[in-house]
């Protein structure tokens, strides 16, 4: 009876887990950083520091060498998830058929995301803030007024005796420079600098004069909807207050819109 308890504890010994895992040559399962059965969500924004990523919930995607997202991105396509940690980007620009694959990976407890060729991407609520940030909405300047939007478009108007009295097109930043080109060919780029006074209060500068920000609520350019207030007319001699200018659109994207062409000689220097 003792020899059959010694040979049962031995056999019992050598068909243990760890010992089948040594004598096969290999470790014990380590846990998984996922979870299959509830794949963490990648939709929104992700960051290098470097580069800029957006995955949409309609399965589309934009990819920027920049951290501006008003820049135009260098990719653009549609992903799609292959598992829980795998997935695909299809980028539109490239040869059909092109796939650029991407792996969640866990780094420091944190989710990121691997992509060959680049640092590593981490997930951010909301985009990193630019110049760009700070240059949208309505300003105004003596006789002049301008709304840059968040879509890619701008609208300015002279509100002089003088001049081009009103024109819009495309806008871009460069640094601490917004060039606005306008659709129509006759009217030459501008370009505006961003400066900024001790307390940090943004102003853009041309050759003839700066641009103030104006309070949020300023009425629209053009036509004021059923039901809005009218639009501010232009200042009289005697007043000489300009009129308030608008308040920007907010759409919900940003532009893919191609960069304007490079500054000439400025309108209103």
């Amino acid at each position: 009876m003792r020899r059959l308890a010694v040979l049962a504890a031995l056999l019992a010994a050598a068909c243990s887990p760890a010992l089948l895992a040594q004598n096969s040559g290999q470790t014990p399962p380590s846990p998984i950083a996922f979870d299959p059965a509830n794949p963490e969500p990648v939709t929104g924004w992700w960051t290098n520091g470097k580069e800029l990523m957006r995955l949409e919930t309609n399965g589309a995607y934009q990819l920027w060498m920049t951290q501006d997202r008003f820049q135009r991105p260098v990719e653009v396509g549609a992903w799609r998830r292959s598992n829980y940690v795998y997935f695909e980007l299809e980028p539109y620009r490239v040869k059909p058929g092109t796939r650029i694959k991407l792996q969640l990976i866990k780094e420091d407890g944190e989710t990121k995301i691997d992509r060959a060729g680049s640092d590593h991407f981490r997930r951010v609520p909301v985009p990193p803030r630019v110049f760009a940030d700070d240059a949208i909405g309505a300003w105004t300047a003596p006789t002049e007024q301008l709304v840059i939007m968040d879509n890619g478009r701008y609208e300015y108007r002279r509100t002089a005796a003088s001049g081009v009295t009103q024109h819009s097109g495309i806008w871009r930043t460069d640094g601490d420079l917004v060039y606005l080109a306008p659709d129509s060919p006759v009217v030459e780029t501008i370009r505006l600098q961003g400066i900024r006074d001790k307390d940090g209060k943004l102003e853009l500068a041309t050759g003839s004069g700066r641009f103030a920000r104006v309070r949020p609520e300023a009425p629209p350019l053009g036509d004021a909807a059923p039901g809005s207030a009218a639009p501010a007319a232009a200042p009289s001699p005697a007043s000489g207050a300009p009129a308030a200018p608008p308040t920007p659109s907010r759409p919900a994207t940003p532009p893919a819109s191609g960069t304007p062409a490079p500054a000439k000689s400025p309108a209103n220097g």
